[in-house]
């Protein structure tokens, strides 16, 4: 679902690359898509599996969030406010969905995207169709969206290369744990057989810190990295980089470890 098209990314970048796939009802779509990604020679493929009904996300119906988005004088304020923004938004060349428009008959432009999408979502997705997904992919294969130690287990068997605990930044289920709560039962379940990230509320590098002492072989950012991004383009990005891995860097001084391999749950105070 992401505005430029894989072979734009695989185009632009020079270093790895992953592609994050989401399963829709449309099989024969989902398995060309995989093959781009394996064309375009993508290093791992993300199943996304907490993402098969939409949940009630109430910050984006206070704000009015659509696809497209609806033209209202709220809307027409903070172009007036922001013109130098709204020029270069006017100037970019990626409107639509690069992965989907043109890919899929009859999806031309935003507002058949988003008819199309809200059909598309599979709530019957079952672990035989993450097998079938594993099947159609060769390559490194993450799972993400996993909170309970049933579906660590059962993703560990298929044979995904890691697991992200996640809870889709919260945005799914109101009351539903966080991803640092459930990440040390998940770690215990699957042992070493596959290795275990986590998402959700990393925003500095002590965040990072504690999660790898829970056990955690890495961390993801989603909205730490957007605020860099929308600061300060790819400057502000990096700046963000710099600054949670100066966090990690102290924090892991104050705790009296230097190695971030040799970091346990003795640095936690519980």
């Amino acid at each position: 679902m992401s505005i430029c098209s894989i072979e734009a990314v695989a185009e632009a970048v020079s270093k790895p690359f992953w592609f994050q796939l989401y399963v829709m009802r449309d099989r024969d779509y989902i398995a060309r898509l995989i093959q781009r990604a394996a064309a375009a020679q993508c290093s791992a493929l993300v199943l996304t599996v907490d993402l098969q009904i939409m949940g009630q996300r109430h910050k984006d119906i206070h704000n009015g969030l659509s696809t497209p988005p609806r033209i209202t004088p709220k809307f027409l304020l903070e172009i007036v406010r922001k013109p130098a923004w709204a020029m270069r938004m006017l100037g970019t060349s990626n409107r639509g969905f690069g992965n989907v428009v043109g890919h899929v008959p009859g999806v031309e432009n935003l507002k058949s995207l988003g008819a199309w999408s809200a059909q598309q979502l599979d709530p019957s997705l079952t672990w035989e169709d993450a097998a079938w997904v594993r099947d159609q992919w060769q390559g490194k294969l993450v799972i993400k969206g996993i909170m309970c130690e049933e579906d660590a287990r059962l993703a560990a068997e298929l044979g995904a290369d890691a697991i992200v605990v996640s809870n889709h930044g919260g945005r799914q289920l109101d009351g539903a744990p966080s991803s640092i709560q459930v990440l040390p039962d998940i770690v215990r379940a699957v042992g070493k057989s596959t290795e275990v990230w986590v998402d959700g509320g990393i925003r500095s590098g002590q965040d990072v810190l504690r999660a790898i002492a829970l056990g955690a072989k890495g961390t993801m950012i989603g909205r730490a990295f957007l605020y860099g991004l929308g600061a300060g383009g790819e400057a502000g990005v990096t700046r963000c980089l710099q600054i949670i891995r100066n966090e990690l860097d102290l924090t892991m001084a104050f705790c009296g470890v230097t190695d971030i391999n040799a970091v346990t749950s003795d640095i936690l105070y519980r």
